[in-house]
């Protein structure tokens, strides 16, 4: 009987630990995580004119001198 009686406080003393070890390792939620960022906004208007990478003489990148 003593040795059940044994048996289980160990058991109930590694699930405490266990408990302890769990709750103190686990990262501690960020408070202001649930709250979504301010958008930001990009100005799309006016700009730059879109102009290829290489001059009209040379090829594209797969080679062709045709593109």
């Amino acid at each position: 009987m003593i040795r059940l009686f044994i048996i289980v406080i160990c058991a109930i003393v590694v699930a405490v630990v266990g408990i302890v070890v769990w709750n103190t390792t686990a990262e501690p939620e960020a408070p202001g995580a649930a709250v979504a960022p301010e958008r930001q906004h990009f100005d799309l208007e006016g700009g730059q004119e879109m102009q290829p990478r290489w001059g009209r003489n040379e090829g594209g990148a797969d080679g062709t001198s045709g593109n």
